[in-house]
């Protein structure tokens, strides 16, 4: 929100500075400082008895580790029977659920496949019956 003037931080005229009542804010000398001050010093022994955790690394969050799904050439048939896709149709494996297609079996019947990645072995046999094969990220 624009303002006209700057709002003053000094606190003229306040007799406690936000500390409440008068006595809420005294005899902090005596007790080894405000709050937590001391705390790898003179309180350790504090410290270690009830905050024990307080100090010291906490770790981290890994990052998920996402493994392949795959399926070999070999199976495309029967999963094209499933789907009741016929010959020279198109199969998307990424809406099936599979992310990788391998170079594993022969196929007889040329289809369009979409997957998200690929072997070598796998586009060469796909291309070589006369299908087509659309990959989504790269060929490994």
């Amino acid at each position: 929100m624009a303002r006209r003037y700057r709002k003053s931080r000094w606190m003229r005229g306040s007799r406690t500075h936000g500390w409440g009542v008068s006595g809420q804010h005294r005899g902090k000398g005596s007790r080894g400082g405000y709050g937590m001050a001391g705390g790898h010093k003179h309180k350790w022994t504090r410290i270690v008895k009830y905050a024990p955790n307080h100090f010291g690394k906490r770790g981290f969050k890994p990052p998920l580790s996402v493994e392949d799904v795959c399926i070999n050439v070999g199976e495309l048939e029967e999963l094209a029977l499933k789907l009741g896709i016929c010959e020279n149709g198109t199969i998307n494996l990424e809406s099936v659920g599979y992310t990788k297609l391998l170079g594993a079996g022969s196929l007889s019947k040329p289809f369009n496949i979409i997957v998200r990645r690929a072997s070598r072995n796998a586009v060469e046999k796909v291309k070589s019956i006369g299908g087509s094969i659309t990959i989504l990220s790269g060929v490994e």
